[in-house]
């Protein structure tokens, strides 16, 4: 397909993979519109695009609350007349035992990485349905197809964007939308510097670069791929859980004692 002219809102456009797609979207021809809660990253994503001739729009919004992506969304519809690619990427995470995480950290995780794509998808799917095209873009995380240790609230969200996704997938294809959900593992972006250093670390061979992320959604789109869970390795690691899910939660329970057994004592 052919991304000019296409109209994209994209949700957590200030820094990124939500950047990485603005950019790499604004090259490709499309009219950008990125949302986030910081004005000075999304006026330095859309500087670089405007640099390279690119077209776009930036608005400051925090689509964890129902009135400012509501009210967001519609104002796009309004001044632009349809939007034909929805990426709901805005998300927030966090590394930590549940029991010693707030509840308001929790609440705010489900309100960003879930309801914010809720509010957003509900705002704009009537009238891609009207016009019997549109795609749903949701950005997940592997995070969303298997429980890790210590990121219980993150999880949670993850998964309810994956059953959502798949419910959702159903429902409009008739209606000529398509629903795309992406599941990459982890990313070196500013989202996972916070708490990069938290246990269980990341080993450093699985992360990827957001501009990799940024490729994989532009084919999902092209192809209209309902799902993709990215790095292959980890794809692999959820198509095994998927096919053996007691086994695999033996094995990784059991990778989760062996290191702490062989955590250094602290004297």
């Amino acid at each position: 397909m052919s991304f000019a002219d296409q109209v994209v809102l994209i949700t957590g456009a200030s820094s990124g993979i939500g950047r990485c797609l603005a950019i790499d979207l604004a090259k490709l021809g499309a009219v950008v519109i990125g949302c986030g809660r910081s004005k000075q990253r999304l006026d330095g994503t859309l500087n670089e695009i405007r640099s390279s001739g690119g077209k776009a729009t930036m608005i400051t919004c925090d689509v964890g609350s129902r009135e400012h992506a509501e009210s967001t969304v519609a104002k796009v519809l309004e001044q632009f007349g349809r939007v034909d690619i929805l990426i709901n990427n805005a998300g927030i995470g966090m590394r930590q035992p549940f029991t010693e995480t707030p509840i308001e950290t929790i609440e705010e995780i489900m309100r960003t990485n879930y309801l914010g794509m809720v509010y957003c998808t509900h705002t704009v799917l009537p009238s891609m349905i009207g016009r019997r095209s549109g795609h749903i873009v949701n950005i997940s995380s592997i995070a969303g197809n298997i429980g890790f240790a210590n990121i219980a609230g993150y999880c949670g969200s993850k998964f309810a964007m994956n059953g959502f996704s798949e419910s959702l997938y159903h429902e409009v294809k008739p209606h000529g939308v398509h629903v795309s959900v992406i599941c990459p593992g982890p990313v070196r972006t500013e989202f996972n510097k916070a708490f990069a250093d938290n246990p269980p670390k990341t080993p450093a061979f699985l992360m990827v670069e957001p501009e990799f992320i940024s490729r994989v959604v532009l084919r999902a789109i092209e192809a209209r791929k309902f799902e993709i869970v990215t790095p292959r390795s980890l794809a692999l690691v959820s198509w095994v859980k998927q096919l053996a899910p007691g086994l695999f939660r033996a094995v990784l329970h059991r990778a989760y004692r062996s290191r702490e057994t062989n955590k250094p004592k602290v004297k």
